[in-house]
């Protein structure tokens, strides 16, 4: 028999195998699918979107981020533009050095509403780094870029083909975004988005003096390595830039550093090596999942293989080596893994679709290289996957299974199968432990994770129109706050029009602190922030539960003037036990001096009580500040309507902005309710993920525990019939049947709970979130009750078995 003929043969005797114990290949199917499924869909995710160093453009490896990493603050500096004026003469690591920034003016066109879109004000060098050429016309120079030259756009392929019906005549043209009307110079192919997702680009004009350190717009610095160029020298160069910047500015720069990295990745959030070894590790929990459920699988297959004793031993007996042996229980292995795994590449596509689907309407805003799509990378990486995991699961049992001699094989085979023992009793136990430690967080994170993507949001959100005003004005200018009053008065006058507020954050989006209270020092709690208009509490009828809520006096200058706060009722109860009108608290971040004390003003309901970021848990502290118009950039609109839909209103909303000023603009104008469940879809796939991980260990813990009792109360056959000869009675045979299995279950469940309370405490308890004393008893005792069911079955049929036949057998 020729080698080809000895697999075929192998493959063959696995599709039988696995088709004679449906039970045992669904159940270690079903969990090796999930596994992979997770796997293969995180790897696409994390290693396509976020840990990807080239863009889909030519050499696009070479094209890189610079920015300004403030260690204090945990994050980038974004107002570097004198530091881009000086890297753009001295860097000569990088060529083509460009800046851009996005905002959002108002496009407006003749008998067409005005739209909002995204306008990406980009050097001319942009274009050259991404080096594709115009379909039409020309792309920016640098020429554009001087304050008096006049002022031009260039469109992408879609705009020209939507807004303008692909008009070959379109260069020359004018479009009008805010108050300036720009010439159109060209038209960038279809598929081109540098330097985000973009399909407008206008001139950056920064003007030729270097501004002092830390003003001017936030800005985006990219260009491309030289050819000789790497990140390392790169990265020497700049230091080398940074250092004569400290000693130019040694109170400013102390610490800001400027480093350099991959273009895509501070668009994914990653900036320094721990986001990327956090990543790294994301990746590493979903291998070990696979490989906790392998081994799961693995206790499937021991059993199976045990009761194959007989067949290993004559075949042992016949000649087969123990290679021959190992190798045919590997390709069963392997065959189950591969059919498990093509259902997970299955899986992990559907779910990615779905992903996509449900990010449909935020699409626009992520980074053109951005997709959710299944890699072949990822099928690889599921093909090694599948390996790992018919080594796991074929290979340990296989030789356990052949590790016998010749003359033990015989036996076996005379005997019908093999004892387990002790090794039966630790195959048990473990099963159970396993089961009952990692099962309870897995169901916490799901319940909670299912309850805040269907939860209510504890107002009428769908009366409310939601939106962010901003506009093309410079930061922090009377003119803009003026624009925003008026804006906001002629709203008020509007007949559909009920109530309309707005804030830094929309309700339950708000942003995250640290704070301490008067009188407890070393108490530092986390809590969220939110500036909000001088009506916020009125417009959403929110109830104030004591003191009062914010009044003219309190309106400063700037929102770090007013010391004047409003604080929900959780923050009055944690901190203050519910004494908290005229107590102090201030925000105090690590290693960074305090801020000033707040007084306590008045205690509101706690807002909003349903999902989305800042709702999800119910015991969230917040602290409200009052800000007056103009302080908030963007603001976060809402506006509740009278008998009419928020969608109806939107084009009225857009007019009157553009009434009282055309730099005014209006983004993400949907209805409120829209904005707060927009969320919940996050929370809907993770307690998806997490029930899908729940079902699988659950199945195969079910299906390894009645597979061992199975196989254990099968192998005491004869020794049932014999007492039964013997003259036992059925009730001392079931009763030592199960107190043995109640004691094998009864130490799993007590190891797993310990185990279970080792892996909370070290978590912090966030793993269980208080809920342990209630979900661990539950699934210790549905663990149980699956072992006693699993004991069951096999048990009534040893009760039947004859004891004439099992006197002639032995």
């Amino acid at each position: 028999m020729n080698l080809f003929s000895s697999w075929w043969l192998d493959l063959k005797l696995a599709v039988r195998i696995l088709a004679k114990h449906p039970g045992i290949s669904f159940a270690g199917a079903a969990g090796i699918a999930v596994a992979v499924a997770l796997a293969a869909g995180a790897s696409s995710v994390i290693y396509d979107n976020f840990l990807t160093t080239a863009l889909p453009l030519h050499e696009g490896h070479r094209i890189v981020a610079l920015e300004l990493w403030d260690s204090a603050a945990g994050k980038p500096e974004p107002r570097l533009t004198r530091d881009f004026q000086l890297w753009r003469h001295q860097l000569k690591s990088v060529l083509e050095l460009g800046a851009f920034r996005i905002s959002s003016p108002n496009l407006i066109s003749p008998g067409a509403p005005p739209e909002s879109v995204r306008v990406a004000a980009i050097t001319a060098s942009g274009f050259s780094v991404a080096r594709v050429q115009p379909l039409l016309g020309r792309f920016l120079q640098e020429q554009d870029e001087h304050p008096a030259s006049p002022p031009v756009v260039v469109i992408g392929e879609s705009v020209w083909r939507h807004r303008f019906a692909a008009d070959p005549a379109i260069l020359g043209r004018s479009l009008r975004l805010g108050a300036t009307s720009n010439t159109i110079v060209g038209v960038m192919p279809f598929g081109f988005a540098f330097p985000v997702n973009d399909q407008l680009w206008v001139p950056l004009r920064l003007g030729p003096a270097v501004p002092e350190p830390l003003s001017g717009p936030p800005l985006v610095v990219f260009g491309r390595l030289a050819p000789a160029a790497s990140l390392h020298s790169a990265q020497a160069e700049l230091t080398a830039l940074g250092r004569r910047a400290s000693l130019d500015f040694p109170t400013i720069y102390t610490t800001l550093r400027p480093q350099i990295m991959p273009y895509p990745r501070p668009f994914a959030g990653i900036h320094q090596g721990v986001d990327v070894s956090a990543l790294f590790g994301m990746q590493g929990i979903f291998f070990a999942l696979l490989v906790l459920v392998s081994l799961n699988v693995t206790v499937l297959v021991y059993t199976r293989t045990a009761m194959r004793q007989s067949e290993i031993g004559l075949r042992t007996a016949l000649g087969a080596s123990r290679g021959r042996i190992v190798g045919q229980l590997f390709i069963e292995a392997f065959v189950l893994s591969a059919l498990a795994s093509l259902a997970g590449l299955a899986l992990a596509s559907l779910a990615l679709r779905w992903v996509a689907g449900a990010t449909a309407h935020i699409a626009s805003a992520l980074p053109f290289w951005m997709t959710f799509q299944l890699s072949w990378q990822s099928g690889l990486y599921a093909a090694a996957l599948t390996v790992v995991a018919a080594a796991i699961v074929g290979i340990v049992p296989a030789l356990q299974a052949t590790k016998s001699n010749l003359q033990s094989g015989l036996k076996i085979a005379e005997t019908g199968g093999m004892a387990l023992g002790r090794t039966w009793t630790i195959l048990v136990v473990a099963q159970v432990g396993f089961a009952v430690a990692f099962l309870p967080p897995a169901l916490v994170a799901a319940w909670n994770d299912a309850r805040d993507g269907f939860a209510g949001l504890g107002f009428p959100a769908q009366e409310f129109l939601s939106a962010k005003l901003d506009s093309d004005i410079p930061d922090n200018t009377p003119r803009f706050a003026a624009s925003q009053a008026e804006f906001m008065r002629r709203l008020e006058a509007h007949p559909q029009v009920a109530t309309v507020s707005f804030s830094r954050f929309h309700p339950g989006n708000e942003g995250g602190a640290s704070i301490a209270a008067e009188g407890q020092p070393s108490e530092v709690r986390e809590a969220r922030w939110n500036h909000v208009d001088i009506n916020f509490f009125g417009a959403f009828n929110v109830p104030v539960l004591a003191g009062r809520v914010f009044q003219p006096a309190d309106l400063a200058a700037s929102p770090a003037a007013s010391q004047a706060v409003v604080v929900n009722l959780p923050l009055a109860q944690q901190l203050f036990a519910g004494n908290a009108l005229g107590r102090r608290i201030r925000y105090a971040r690590p290693n960074a001096t305090p801020g000033p004390w707040l007084e306590i003003v008045g205690i509101v309901a706690d807002f909003p009580t349903g999902a989305s970021p800042g709702m999800r848990d119910q015991l969230q502290l917040k602290v409200y500040h009052v800000i007056p118009p103009g302080a908030a950039r963007p603001a976060a609109l809402a506006i509740r309507l009278r008998h009419v839909a928020p969608a109806a209103f939107s084009p009225a909303l857009r007019q009157l902005a553009l009434s009282v000023n055309p730099d005014l603009h209006l983004t993400e104008i949907q209805g409120l309710d829209a904005v707060m469940r927009g969320e919940q879809w996050i929370s809907r796939m993770t307690a998806a993920v997490f029930l899908a991980i729940t079902l699988s260990v659950l199945l195969l813990s079910a299906a390894g525990i009645y597979a061992l009792m199975s196989f254990t109360v099968s192998q005491r056959r004869k020794e049932i019939g014999i007492r039964l000869a013997l003259g036992a009675g059925w009730r001392h045979i079931v009763a030592g049947i199960f107190s043995r299995a109640l004691a094998q279950l009864g130490t799993g469940a007590l190891l797993g709970a310990a185990l279970g309370a080792l892996l909370e405490r070290a978590s912090g308890g966030v793993l269980l979130r208080g809920n342990a004393a209630v979900v661990v008893p539950i699934v210790a005792a549905a663990i149980v009750a699956v072992g006693f069911l699993a004991a069951l079955g096999p048990t009534r049929r040893g009760l039947r078995t004859e004891p004439t036949s099992a006197l002639r057998e032995q």
